[in-house]
């Protein structure tokens, strides 16, 4: 049988208010189902995959050696089109499988896909002996307002659910309705209280997932209220660019490709988590595919040819095509980070958008840098036989994991777009034994007074702070005294600007400015503290002086000309609470003393 390759169906559904297309998960649902096939022996036909006994064998056996442990949760879907690709599954780097779909009727609740077979589903049984958490994938596209009316068809999903998990000690259930638009909001809300409330009665362990949109074009999803239902959400990270797009671009930029099109991974979570999702309650849906598209051009971006090819690439169809995927055809496009392929056929250019390690690691990174609870994957088994992204799982979200010293580091906006309103996250930067990291800013900016940066010296916003910074106020080059700087970044609800670009490099322990010394300790006295107003310094020769609040607003700062050597809080009009004093010396060292004022 020839090859199938994932060309998808050209047809969009546009609802004023909705979810503005068709995911590939709701594509790829619908072209398998019209295929009629019902085994896993056909479905492997499709791939040119034989059913033999030591596959077989191959399947129940397939452990892994390897001691890493996860510290964060991996969710890949298996969609029942991919057969036997989970002989190839790394399981101790998969915490949770999600078989792929239950796909509800709309009247009556019950499953039309015939191909849905957790009963008997092989992948089913290996995933559990393999220590992996099994889930089902609901799914519903349309006829949402049908479903919402019947309280019949609701009832039946939840009862058939809670009997599906209960014949095979299964997990959870990941809701994936797509389609939706603001009219939904209330009755989704309700139908996800239900359904909650039933699971938890069924078994108090069994879990509750949701998937959202990339963009919630019409704020669908009541966050506040799913939050406190829910165990976790699955953001669908993909589909940014579809096969409707006027432009070829990625299909999960992890930073802003165009001006005029400004929606991103970053900008998703930022968007996720202001809106009530807790953050460990977020994980980010990623594709191990990439789409390809007939453009008018080999320059990015490019204008898609309306009528011309397109489909979606897997990563095993990308590999297993060097010809026409090689390095000679690779670019770089610098502002979402992300690589594609430009090549022609009869004359005509193509576009394939594709990521590769480095791209997909740095999108893992983000998962890290903005607390989120892990990722998902769509789809397990588009990597068949390839150990590249299971080994970038391990290498960034398992006790195995590398200290990588040398890379560039960015805002949210990455390097050539502004940060987002509304942003709020922590991370921390680590040097291997011995070594203490560095932070070299190439550039700095943003909104003064209203969004910082705040850096301390340690593994925790709990470390001592050594500079907050806002405006034009760049921290310059800042070193660690131990292993990790931990750094705070906060933007209010308006006004962005270009934010920051370093360079991250680790280098032997060596003290510089911002880092306090033990003779500046014992020459620099503060006191008294906690005070009522008036702070007097004595001690090494002081050239300036800095307070901030506890938020990392600069309150004062003022060269030094008295010999007195003091201050007064009580002139500042500042209100009773914790300050830091920031004390800069002529021999350009620096110390910062936390102050208790009291009234």
């Amino acid at each position: 049988m020839k090859q199938f390759t994932l060309t998808l169906a050209m047809i969009f559904v546009y609802k004023l208010g909705a979810q503005q297309h068709r995911s590939v998960m709701q594509e790829q649902s619908e072209y398998y189902a019209g295929l009629n096939l019902k085994t896993e022996q056909q479905f492997d036909s499709l791939r040119k995959v034989e059913n033999n006994t030591t596959l077989e064998t191959q399947k129940l056996l397939s452990t892994n050696a390897s001691t890493c442990v996860l510290n964060k949760r991996v969710f890949g879907w298996h969609p029942y089109w991919n057969g036997s690709t989970y002989a190839n599954y790394q399981w101790n780097l998969l915490s949770d499988l999600c078989y792929f779909d239950y796909s509800v009727s709309s009247s009556t609740g019950n499953n039309t896909n015939t191909s849905f077979a957790w009963n008997t589903a092989s992948v089913v049984t290996v995933a559990k002996a393999n220590g992996t958490k099994v889930h089902i994938c609901a799914t519903l596209f349309s006829g949402h307002s049908t479903f919402w009316a019947s309280a019949s068809a609701q009832n039946t999903f939840i009862n058939n659910i809670i009997s599906l998990l209960n014949a095979r000690q299964g997990n959870g259930v990941n809701i994936d309705f797509e389609g939706m638009g603001s009219s939904d909001k209330a009755p989704f809300t309700t139908f996800i209280t239900n359904l909650n409330a039933a699971l938890n009665a069924a078994n108090p362990n069994y879990q509750l997932s949701i998937c959202l949109y990339a963009v919630d074009w019409s704020g669908t999803f009541d966050m506040p209220a799913l939050n406190s239902q829910v165990d976790f959400f699955t953001i669908m990270g993909y589909d940014y660019y579809y096969s409707g797009s006027a432009q070829a671009g990625p299909e999960a930029p992890l930073y802003n490709f165009q001006t005029g099109y400004n929606y991103t991974l970053t900008k998703s979570i930022t968007y996720y988590i202001k809106q009530g999702a807790t953050p460990s309650k977020l994980f980010l849906g990623l594709p191990y595919y990439g789409r390809e598209w007939e453009t008018v051009s080999n320059l990015a971006p490019s204008n898609t040819v309306s009528g011309g090819f397109n489909s979606s690439r897997t990563l095993l169809y990308v590999n297993n095509n060097p010809a026409t995927y090689s390095a000679a055809n690779k670019n770089w496009e610098a502002n979402c980070y992300n690589p594609y392929y430009t090549y022609q056929v009869s004359g005509a250019w193509r576009q394939c958008w594709l990521d590769d390690i480095y791209s997909m690691g740095r999108k893992y990174d983000m998962v890290n840098q903005r607390g989120l609870g892990g990722i998902g994957i769509w789809a397990l088994g588009y990597d068949d036989g390839m150990t590249g992204f299971w080994n970038l799982i391990q290498n960034k979200f398992s006790g195995c994991a590398p200290v990588i010293c040398t890379d560039s580091l960015f805002d949210m906006g990455g390097p050539s777009r502004n940060y987002y309103d509304n942003e709020k996250y922590a991370y921390t930067l680590s040097a291997p034994t011995g070594s203490v990291v560095q932070l070299k800013f190439k550039s700095f900016s943003t909104e003064l007074n209203f969004d910082s940066l705040w850096i301390y010296n340690g593994t925790s916003t709990l470390s001592p702070l050594i500079g907050a910074y806002t405006g034009t106020n760049s921290p310059g080059t800042i070193t660690s005294s131990g292993q990790k700087l931990t750094l705070r970044f906060k933007s209010d609800g308006s006004t962005t600007t270009s934010g920051f670009k370093a360079i991250k490099t680790c280098t032997a322990p060596v003290i510089t400015t911002g880092i306090s010394t033990n003779s500046l300790e014992n020459d620099i006295v503060v006191y008294p503290n906690p005070t009522n107003g008036e702070i007097k310094i004595t001690g090494a020769d002081i050239r300036s002086l800095a307070v901030y609040d506890y938020t990392g607003r600069l309150v004062i700062s003022e060269m030094n000309a008295r010999e007195e050597k003091n201050i007064s809080l009580k002139q500042l009009n500042l209100k009773e609470g914790i300050y830091f004093l920031k004390i800069f010396c002529s021999s350009n060292s620096s110390i910062i003393r936390k102050i208790i004022y009291k009234e």
